[in-house]
């Protein structure tokens, strides 16, 4: 008799829930309770449910002035601390192209357009000039100060607008055929995203200078001379090896709008009397349509 009854108020309180779209509230527990339900009928009706519980401090002073057990009231705070992952949308998948499909494109460096199955390469570009500080700010502080090397982009924007700012990369490179090799143009016998750099560059529109600019060295008369592109002006980004010479290319952060290009590590160094000897894949990051 006892069993039965126990059965008939837990069937009661689970079609009293789905006729109110099986969501359990602060309110419903204080009526199971005040209906006399034991403590551990209404913690497994909580640990079966969906819920949307208060459990803030002045939730469970409530809940306590209308004699809500201790062990109920831990019930509901676990259960809305696992609550809220069970209503997370699960992400799309990331938009990926099939090995096959890649394998057939010719060496070189490929956004992945949108969610669809098409890429687009990008161009090489060169860098038009090299740009060496005065050295007079060193002079003024008897060479603490260092003067900068710059290589320099023409135009202030890529050809290539990009609206994403998750985009996806792919990296193809030659499989070993000299013709391939000279299709990428890549220096050192390249063969893995880790020799390549990607780097944002300052933007200059003045009515003298329209360019984009990173720093590849400096000179101070104590520092010395130093090559490269500075930590500030790297983008970090990480790869999966797909295949053979076949690398995605992917970002854990939004990427700013802001210009951008991959160069050849080796090839940063362009002193202070040239830009970098190498070709950069420049791109623009337009709108950040993907952050939100």
């Amino acid at each position: 008799m006892k069993f039965k009854l126990t059965l008939a108020c837990i069937m009661l309180c689970y079609t009293c829930f789905a006729q109110q779209k099986d969501v359990l509230t602060n309110e419903q527990v204080v009526s199971l309770v005040k209906a006399g339900l034991s403590t551990s009928i209404i913690v497994t009706t909580i640990q079966s449910s969906n819920t949307k519980f208060d459990v803030s401090a002045n939730g469970m002073v409530a809940l306590k002035k209308q004699g809500v057990s201790d062990a109920v009231i831990k019930a509901m705070i676990e259960k809305s601390a696992i609550a809220p992952a069970q209503n997370v949308k699960p992400s799309p998948p990331a938009k990926s192209l099939a090995q096959n499909e890649l394998s057939k494109l010719d060496p070189g460096i490929y956004y992945a357009i949108g969610e669809s199955k098409n890429t687009e390469q990008l161009e090489p570009n060169v860098f038009s000039q090299a740009k060496v500080g005065s050295g007079i700010v060193s002079g003024l502080t008897y060479g603490l100060a260092k003067t900068k090397a710059k290589a320099v982009l023409s135009g202030i924007s890529a050809n290539m607008k990009i609206e994403d700012a998750n985009p996806i990369f792919y990296f193809v490179f030659p499989k070993g055929d000299a013709s391939e090799a000279n299709t990428f143009n890549i220096y050192g016998g390249a063969s893995s995203p880790n020799e390549f750099v990607l780097i944002k560059f300052k933007v200059v529109n003045t009515p003298k200078t329209k360019g984009r600019e990173v720093v590849t060295g400096s000179f101070g008369t104590y520092s010395g001379f130093s090559s490269g592109i500075d930590d500030q002006d790297k983008v970090s980004y990480k790869f999966t090896k797909l295949s053979t010479g076949i690398y995605k290319i992917y970002f854990e952060q939004p990427v700013a709008v802001g210009e951008y290009a991959f160069i050849y590590a080796g090839g940063t160094a362009g002193g202070m009397s040239g830009a970098p000897a190498q070709k950069a894949y420049d791109f623009s990051i337009a709108k950040n349509l993907t952050s939100n």
